[in-house]
């Protein structure tokens, strides 16, 4: 297939094709025509309504803090379950798991047996990895990994995963 140069201007530049613009557009405009509808009717969910209202009444701060909860929601998201499954890819569990969440950074509580520092090596890796993959957006895994014999309870505010 001869490409021409547009075309080949626009794998270069990774930028969509017409048909994807235009694709992309209606879809656009039918989930803007459906919101319309949710917000006529009152049946939008609150996030969806303060979105909106903030659109509305051109309140910038308020559009900001929202996209920083929607990004820091779908990062975390993206964190715990990229940490879950590459924990699980090495076959391998602590004896306890548990997350923390804050803004920007989630905290691991592990427990394992005493001496195991093959699962110590494994909890490790994954914090190296997840934090290489997300560092750039700001967002990070910090671990606490202590033994059985140690005998600390999880914290409170800590979400037990693995119990």
């Amino acid at each position: 297939m001869i490409q021409t140069k547009t075309s080949q201007q626009q794998e270069l530049n990774n930028t969509p094709t017409k048909q994807e613009i235009d694709s992309w557009f209606v879809s656009f405009i039918d989930d803007m025509k459906a919101d319309h509808f949710m917000l006529e009717t009152n049946s939008a969910s609150v996030e969806k309504k303060d979105l909106y209202t903030a659109l509305i009444r051109n309140d910038s701060q308020q559009i900001v803090r929202q996209l920083r909860t929607f990004s820091t929601q779908h990062y975390i998201t993206s964190i715990v379950v990229d940490y879950l499954n590459e924990l699980k890819s090495n076959n391998k569990n602590p004896l306890k798991l548990a997350f923390g969440i804050s803004d920007s950074k989630i905290l691991v509580w592990s427990e394992i047996e005493d001496n195991d520092d093959i699962m110590e090596d494994v909890l490790l890796i994954c914090e190296a990895k997840i934090n290489g993959k997300y560092s750039e957006q700001g967002f990070y895994i910090n671990s606490t990994i202590i033994e059985r014999s140690d005998n600390i309870p999880v914290p409170s505010h800590y979400k037990p995963i693995i119990a």
